[in-house]
């Protein structure tokens, strides 16, 4: 069917290009089965359809024109959306914890301010390419066959420019610094990747990129994050563990109180509800993973005479035993 300027009929397109583009990659094909979409994005590949679109059209450019209702490129109805750019940023787990926010800065590509995008110098304009009367491609004839290639004058854009203006030399978009502001919430973990909307590079004619900011939560030196969960090593002595005691240990929010019990062993794992990282995107302040406790304990190599003594008389009275 023949369908210019249909915007379903661009996306759908755009959706076999990603899939096409997934499913050839056996890395990426792995990693989207496992992890979907979000997966690829936190493992810094980025798929740009307009790529893959421009992949096809010199491999089938005569067959998609007659698809897609004749040729022309964006002259005739295809933009080509911008770039999407994608960067990291690191965090603290305290901030991971608690959200914060990051400055973001970013190059991108921006419209030209003096020629508004269009390549052309201030007063003029664009005009039709006549090598392929504007429709962006040309046709070959080999033997049987007819061969659809890029027009060599206009490079697919269906137009040609006179004068240049002298800010971007016809290239209609200049590079420019832009500090984004972005707002990580409660709970991020390394991966965790946040789409801020348009803020990609600039489109020719098609709408801008999108930037992706992924986060790297660093570690701590006290505290080890699984999932939600924290994990802390506490060193005790011998005779705290075996008559228990009350004790203090750091935690996310300061101290947090702990009860070794009685007899407790080497190796025990002691559990405090609450106190781990928040959930990702919950709604409770409440909602969080717990902090889990691993107890060492902690024998003297060379306790001073006086402690040296009591233990022999532990020993005399186990040993009586």
């Amino acid at each position: 069917p023949r369908n210019p300027g249909d915007k379903e009929a661009e996306e759908k397109f755009k959706e076999v290009a990603e899939a096409y583009d997934v499913l050839s990659d056996p890395e990426k094909r792995q990693i989207y089965d496992r992890f979907g979409e979000a997966g690829l994005r936190g493992r810094g590949y980025t798929v740009d359809p307009n790529d893959i679109f421009s992949h096809f059209m010199d491999m089938f450019g005569g067959a998609f024109d007659d698809l897609f209702g004749g040729g022309g490129g964006r002259a005739n109805g295809w933009a080509a959306r911008g770039r999407d750019h994608q960067v990291q940023v690191r965090v603290t787990l305290h901030e991971a914890a608690k959200g914060v926010d990051r400055e973001v800065r970013l190059r991108r590509e921006e419209p030209c301010g003096t020629c508004g995008g269009s390549g052309a110098a201030p007063g003029s304009s664009p005009e039709r390419c006549r090598v392929c009367a504007g429709k962006g491609r040309v046709a070959h004839v080999q033997g049987l066959f007819t061969i659809t290639t890029t027009c060599p004058q206009c490079r697919g854009a269906g137009r040609v420019i006179a004068e240049h203006c002298s800010d971007c030399r016809g290239a209609g978009r200049q590079v420019a610094e832009k500090v984004y502001k972005v707002k990580l919430p409660p709970g991020v973990d390394t991966g965790s990747t946040f789409r801020v909307p348009g803020a990609g590079g600039a489109g020719r004619g098609g709408t801008s990129g999108d930037l992706y900011v992924t986060v790297n939560v660093e570690d701590d030196p006290i505290l080890h994050r699984e999932g939600d969960d924290l994990v802390m090593d506490v060193s005790i002595g011998v005779a705290d563990a075996v008559l228990g005691r009350r004790m203090k240990v750091p935690g996310l929010d300061g101290e947090v109180k702990l009860e070794v019990p009685a007899g407790t062993q080497p190796g025990d794992v002691l559990k405090v509800p609450g106190q781990g990282m928040p959930r990702l995107g919950s709604s409770s302040s409440r909602d969080r993973g717990d902090l889990w406790l691993r107890i060492e304990v902690a024998v003297p190599k060379d306790p001073p005479r006086a402690i040296r003594k009591l233990y022999e008389q532990i020993r005399k009275e186990e040993g009586s035993d």
